[in-house]
């Protein structure tokens, strides 16, 4: 039951951080098209490099585009192009139409590059999506039924696909016709109170990730005369009623895997087709002992995993499938009203991660190339554990180190797939050593010994984590409870 409650609950959760989002960031702006760019404070992590912008930006959608620089779109109806060479602003745009009228209100949850080198912006909270020339500066702003919210673009025919809060999915698609019948935009209903949020093309198809449906969909795109004209639902997951997914927010296919978002369970979740079955693979908890709320996923450049934001984990996660790892990366600063910065854009480039901290003010990058100082290992992948046992079960870990790097002490922790939180269930876990200090030690073995007391039956997985404060890794063990 504690899983069955979590979907409405994440639901809930979710649509409140988008309406403090859009409630938080209608901030007045003045009335120019342009700005004075001025030098911008740095901080940063022995990881991450963080780039601090004027306050009040409020930075959402984040893109690196084809020519290396990186734009964000503020929710002070400004877009920001930063330029990673000298790490400094390159222009500021305030968004408005070509006649020059500002937009009231820019809350831009997704930037999307098409292939003419044109930025696409989506404008959460009123009914536009907006075009951005980044040769003269010049925006155009084109209506829709309803929000739009996440965009993909189909490198191979340029489409645009789009999700909206009006449970739509849309497409831009570029016409033969004049500039003022240039594009075709149309939007297609995908089921009632559903809210599509994340979306993955494959080939003719289009997956989409429904936060309050609490599915996968899986659409077939249908043309006519080489223009979109349907979308038919082909698959969806769950499709039995025994597996259940909650508050999924984005979705990523490989081949036979679809990888996807929890919300509902602060979990990277896998499906392989075929199987019917869900393998949920937790976050680390964060000091607050609460949920993380992974959001966006985004393939890593070298194909072997993917990057995922953390909207209250502080962090931003890549799991590796090839050796099914996770690393997280802590986000350095803190908000001066809170301690959880959200950071809601993410992107990946060849020069770094990088993510906005909407609530903070500044972009940050991620130095994928810089080798973590300590790695982690678990001497069992498997285990199998009886619902209440005198006896405790162990776990071997190993804490490797690298002698040439300068090291901070490492503390040890567990979360697992059992509850959002993270945390276990009739269950405790205790490490023989918590926190370690390298010296002339390469290696340090310690043992995790678990103990049950009417646990939950079922199958979960835990995630093992050794952490310097900085940067977190975490190796993951399947535990079954019978």
């Amino acid at each position: 039951m504690r899983l069955i409650k979590v979907a409405s609950i994440a639901a809930i959760s979710f649509l409140s951080i988008l309406l403090l989002v859009v409630s938080q960031s209608q901030i007045n702006s003045p009335e120019t098209d342009s700005e004075p760019i001025k030098n911008i404070e740095t901080g940063q992590s022995p990881y991450v490099n963080e780039f601090a912008l004027p306050v009040g930006s409020f930075p959402n959608g984040i893109l690196t585009d084809s020519k290396g620089f990186v734009w964000t779109v503020g929710s002070n109806s400004r877009l920001y192009k930063f330029n990673p060479e000298d790490n400094q602003l390159a222009s500021v745009h305030v968004i408005g139409d070509k006649e020059g009228s500002e937009s009231s209100l820019m809350m831009g949850w997704a930037i999307a590059e098409d292939n003419d080198g044109f930025l696409w912006l989506s404008q959460f909270g009123l009914k536009s999506l907006w075009r951005f020339d980044p040769i003269d500066g010049k925006f155009s702003s084109y209506s829709v039924k309803a929000s739009p919210f996440q965009m993909k673009v189909d490198k191979e025919n340029g489409e645009i696909w789009f999700t909206t809060t009006g449970n739509t999915v849309g497409v831009i698609q570029k016409t033969n016709g004049d500039r003022s019948n240039e594009y075709k935009i149309q939007e297609f209903d995908v089921g009632n109170d559903t809210f599509p949020s994340g979306l993955f093309l494959e080939k003719n198809h289009v997956w989409v990730a429904q936060v309050v449906g609490n599915k996968l969909i899986k659409f077939k795109i249908n043309r006519e005369e080489g223009l979109v004209s349907s979308i038919e639902k082909v698959f969806e997951i769950p499709s039995y009623n025994k597996t259940r997914i909650y508050s999924p927010t984005d979705v990523l296919v490989d081949d036979n895997v679809v990888w996807f978002t929890e919300h509902g369970t602060s979990t990277i979740s896998k499906y392989v087709l075929g199987e019917n079955q869900v393998k949920r693979f937790p976050t680390s908890r964060n000091q607050f002992n609460a949920t993380t709320l992974p959001f966006w996923l985004k393939e890593s450049q070298k194909g072997d995993g993917m990057w995922i934001n953390e909207h209250t984990g502080n962090k931003i996660a890549f799991l590796n499938t090839d050796d099914m790892t996770l690393t997280e990366y802590e986000i350095p600063s803190r908000p001066p009203d809170g301690s959880v910065v959200y950071p809601l854009g993410l992107s990946t480039a060849s020069n770094g991660v990088w993510f906005s901290e909407w609530n903070a003010d500044k972009i940050a990058v991620i130095d994928v190339e810089k080798p973590i100082p300590f790695d982690i290992k678990v001497k069992e992948n498997n285990i199998r554990i009886p619902r209440s046992s005198e006896k405790s079960r162990i776990i071997d870990v190993e804490i490797l180190g690298n002698g040439k790097l300068v090291y901070r002490p490492i503390t040890l922790m567990i979360s697992s797939s059992m509850e959002p939180s993270l945390g276990l269930v009739n269950m405790t876990a205790k490490f023989t050593e918590e926190k370690i200090s390298f010296t002339e030690v390469d290696t340090k073995r310690v043992q995790l010994m678990i103990d049950t007391h009417s646990a939950p039956s079922g199958n979960y997985t835990l995630a093992i984590s050794a952490t310097d404060g900085s940067v977190t890794k975490s190796a993951f063990v399947d535990m079954m409870i019978n």
